[in-house]
């Protein structure tokens, strides 16, 4: 069975078509946790009124702690031998799930994962009208495969980064609860990705990432997105100590991130508090980047824009404008 751990918090403007798109899944051995983040529109009500018309669906209410701490509360309550994440502004394809389990259970593999893509609120249910299902592509990763393209901060590994396209064996992940950070969903993988040997990836889409006109994510830099340089310093921690090529891989894309925030912050109210966070994890790891086993060449680059931001700006804006020759 898959326990599908859906975290609500005011989106009672989506709820419906979420929950609609899981109940018309193919696969049909599931359960829904819901949990009512203390949401004060009506996505409580909404909640109770599908878990009395099917009993596959189980409602949490509780006081509002923020999305990390809905997910270990729908962890907690989960009695499936599979764990599965979607958002509660968001829709999934009703093969989905079906498509997941065929792959897991294809092999001896610790999770299944497919695409996302993200669509417009009138958008995905033409894209699932006319879609065509193909699973023949697929491919086994191994954990150094997962970790580095989980530390890959270019737009391609997105996939990797985020919940909600994977299935997860529940075995995998007892005991791995969700931290309060900017970065919960990339913090929280790469823990997961540290005890996987393998996963099985499915190269189609079938989890749609609504992007709706006023979510956060169209916001720019705000305090969550600053945030997110904590949670590549918590992954720092959690690296094995064996595995210094991890820690070298984590240091490269959280000191890339640390640049692009205090670059992307600069004349903007945020500056402050970005360029104390970036102080703040420069302190704390600056002996560990000399020690690590990046290259030199790489070192002294972060180093010298940390030091010299106006110099970082500079490249920034040379490379934007040579790219648009």
């Amino acid at each position: 069975m898959i326990s599908v751990i859906v975290p609500i918090y005011n989106v009672e403007m989506f709820l419906s078509a979420c929950l609609e798109s899981i109940l018309a899944s193919t696969y049909k051995d599931f359960e829904v946790i819901l949990v009512d983040d203390g949401s004060i529109d009506g996505s409580g009500l909404i909640c109770d009124e599908y878990a009395a018309k099917d009993t596959r669906m189980r409602v949490i209410h509780k006081s509002n702690a923020g999305v990390s701490e809905a997910r270990n509360s729908g962890l907690r309550a989960a009695k499936g031998d599979y764990i599965m994440f979607v958002d509660g502004d968001d829709v999934i394809h009703p093969r989905m799930m079906e498509v997941l389990v065929e792959a897991i259970e294809s092999g001896d593999y610790d999770f299944a994962m497919i695409n996302g893509v993200r669509v417009k609120e009138d958008e995905y249910q033409e894209r699932i009208s006319n879609q065509n299902i193909d699973t023949s592509s697929r491919r086994v990763v191994n954990q150094s495969y997962c970790i580095r393209r989980l530390l890959d901060v270019s737009r391609a590994a997105f996939q990797y980064h985020v919940l909600w396209n994977k299935l997860i064996k529940r075995s995998l992940v007892d005991g791995i609860y969700f931290k309060k950070t900017g970065g919960e969903d990339f913090e929280w993988n790469n823990r997961m990705f540290l005890r996987t040997r393998q996963g099985i990836i499915v190269d189609t889409e079938l989890y749609y990432y609504i992007q709706h006109v006023d979510s956060m994510t169209h916001s720019g830099v705000n305090p969550t997105y600053i945030d997110r340089i904590r949670s590549y310093y918590l992954c720092l921690q959690e690296m094995p100590k064996d595995k210094p090529a991890y820690e070298a891989q984590c240091l490269k894309a959280m000191y890339s991130m640390l640049l692009g925030v205090r670059y992307a912050a600069k004349n903007t109210e945020y500056y402050p508090e970005a360029k104390q966070c970036a102080s703040e994890i420069y302190k704390k790891t600056k002996d560990q980047l000399m020690k690590s086993e990046l290259s030199g060449m790489r070192k002294l680059r972060f180093l010298c824009f940390y030091h010299a931001p106006w110099l970082y700006s500079f490249v920034i804006k040379f490379m934007y404008g040579f790219l648009r020759r």
